[in-house]
């Protein structure tokens, strides 16, 4: 098996353009070991995997960070919720307000603007529904946009939390103004670090987390191309992790071979791999 070691900035220029006096879009053509449909594709799993960490620890949390530690999330960040925890009426409208500055976390990523979460019940609560819409909500300069809902399945036969979590109408916009677009079905598992809280047991409360996502997308490359996603193992979730640690999948851009996407043993980085016809590629996360 042949690696060829290419770096992102390279693998993003492997793409055949044809020019004509417009230069359309459409004019743009991807050869057969192109990695942007992978690439684009990680960059969206890791901006929603973020927003759900986000999400699930300020919901978790019911207000209670003030009498211990601040959110992971950034000191600078404030959450309010309409009627306030103390009022046992749902639904609520939780804000997470970054401002209107980049606002850092303990894990370095920046953010910026709101995401407003509607709830239907406590988080772990099963039944209970989390439906999220950011609102000029970037992160690391990248402009995230699409609906995000959170479903609480209760416990499964291995006595951990399951959620359904699927995203909608995604559109994500890179700091070069190029985007893309997503959508996905998942099932995600608590496997780890459920019995501990940011207000029990601080930063750590958090830091133990670790879900196992399971499921299926779709989406858009920055090229125009439509492209599908099958998790073939489990995709595993550190939650102070920038990353996801190990896992795989297979993406499917309409037209060209299966990319199967391999992000690593357990590590905490932005390394992964991509295979096309046989040929392993190095590439970087965002």
């Amino acid at each position: 098996m042949k690696n060829l070691k290419l770096t992102g900035l390279v693998l993003f220029s492997i793409v055949l353009t044809t020019y004509s006096c417009r230069k359309d879009k459409s004019e743009v053509v991807e050869v057969d070991n192109s990695t942007i449909s992978s690439t684009d594709n990680s960059s969206a799993e890791n901006l929603f995997s973020d927003m759900k960490k986000v999400v699930e620890e300020a919901a978790d949390d019911e207000g209670q960070s003030g009498k211990k530690a601040g959110y992971s999330f950034g000191a600078c960040a404030t959450v309010s919720t309409v009627p306030a925890w103390t009022n046992s009426t749902f639904p609520k409208v939780m804000e997470i307000d970054f401002g209107a500055n980049n606002c850092a976390g303990s894990n370095g990523v920046n953010r910026r603007g709101k995401l407003v979460v509607t709830l239907t019940d406590h988080f772990r609560d099963s039944g209970s529904v989390l439906t999220v819409q950011p609102q000029n909500y970037f992160v690391n300069d990248i402009k995230v946009e699409g609906t995000k809902t959170i479903t609480n399945n209760g416990y499964n036969a291995s006595s951990n939390l399951s959620y359904n979590v699927n995203v909608s109408n995604a559109v994500i916009t890179f700091t070069d103004n190029t985007t893309i677009t997503w959508n996905s079905v998942r099932t995600t598992e608590w496997i780890a670090g459920d019995g501990t809280t940011l207000f029990t047991h601080g930063l750590a409360g958090i830091c133990d987390d670790v879900y196992s996502v399971t499921g299926s997308g779709s989406g858009v490359n920055r090229n125009g191309l439509n492209y599908s996603v099958v998790i073939t193992s489990p995709i595993i979730k550190q939650v102070c992790c920038r990353w996801l640690v190990s896992g795989s999948l297979d993406v499917l851009p309409q037209g060209f071979a299966t990319r199967s996407v391999d992000y690593g043993g357990g590590n905490c980085d932005n390394k992964a791999t991509v295979t096309i016809n046989g040929n392993v590629y190095n590439i970087s996360m965002w």
